[in-house]
């Protein structure tokens, strides 16, 4: 009798370890404070961009075990960061600067346009860059080389990020929620919706048809986009600490949030019910997380660039 319960309890444990093949916590690899105040990080070619207080710090992490400082582009307080076609663009205090970053390690000519807004976010897509801020968006034409053209603005308290699927755009907003922007007249956004139960809308990603989208105190909402004008929630999820989801990357299989406590790993192979796979919690003030190949890149307050595997 006794063999037999041993047996059964061994199909169970096999059974549980079979549940996720991945495994479920996170690995720190590595961390660099040389990037400062981390708010925003995006992934390009092997190279780390990171946002800080005094501008962007670019790191090389073809061995992310290893992440090396190479150059700095100064640009003061900066939230936004884009790296499209060998150009970084970048929002912050000083408007929207576009570098050229074809050689990260030495980053050459640079552009800027002023814009008297307190900008956030910016999505650079084809010809135009949508820039956010406390008052709306922005878009602006940069098709020609060395030119910046303002195109458009809509307005949206307190805008904060964005996502851009064909001709609309997802806007954020912690005061109204997930924003439907019409842009097929780039000169002429129109507002569509607003996606009811996004309230606290902060940080965003799209991934085929779902967008996944950090709610500040509300923790996580995930949409379904399929009907691109008219998107609805079909899943959420809320953690103990009252979910202060800065930062989201979602693949349709996993989504990995960043909030002031935790980096946590939620299973959303079924965007109806998340689960919660995994967590770090020794962070203060994760900003912004991406993940590129096998590595998961976070923006954090005191550790600057802070580099994970999945285990």
């Amino acid at each position: 009798m006794k063999n037999i319960r041993m047996y059964i309890l061994g199909l169970i444990l096999l059974s549980c370890s079979n549940a996720h093949p991945k495994q479920e916590k996170l690995q720190l690899i590595s961390y660099s404070k040389k990037a400062g105040v981390g708010y925003s990080v995006c992934v390009d070619d092997g190279y780390a961009y990171v946002t800080n207080n005094d501008g962007v710090v670019i790191f090389d992490v073809h061995q992310p075990e290893h992440p090396r400082r190479v150059s700095r582009i100064p640009t003061g307080v900066t939230f936004g960061i884009d790296v499209e076609n060998g150009r970084a663009y970048i929002s912050g205090e000083n408007g929207l600067v576009i570098v050229d970053v074809h050689d990260p390690e030495n980053p050459g000519k640079r552009i800027e346009f002023p814009i008297q807004k307190s900008l956030k976010g910016l999505n650079a897509s084809g010809s135009y860059v949508f820039v956010a801020s406390e008052e709306g968006m922005d878009i602006l034409d940069v098709s020609v080389p060395g030119k910046i053209v303002p195109t458009g603005f809509i307005g949206c308290t307190r805008a904060r990020k964005m996502e851009i699927c064909e001709h609309i755009v997802y806007l954020s907003s912690p005061i109204t929620g997930v924003e439907v922007i019409d842009i097929s007249d780039p000169a002429l956004p129109g507002k569509l919706y607003t996606v009811p139960d996004t309230e606290g809308a902060w940080s965003m990603h799209m991934h085929g048809e779902f967008l996944y989208v950090g709610c500040h105190g509300r923790g996580v909402k995930i949409l379904d986009i399929s009907d691109r004008r008219s998107p609805s929630v079909i899943g959420s999820y809320r953690d103990d600490d009252r979910g202060e989801a800065l930062g989201v990357w979602g693949d349709g299989e996993y989504l990995y949030v960043a909030d002031n406590y935790n980096i946590e790993v939620l299973d959303v192979s079924d965007p109806s019910d998340p689960r919660e796979i995994g967590a770090y919690d020794k962070v203060s003030g994760a900003h912004s997380i991406v993940v590129d190949g096998a590595y998961i890149y976070v923006a954090e307050a005191r550790k600057g660039l802070m580099i994970f595997q999945s285990m």
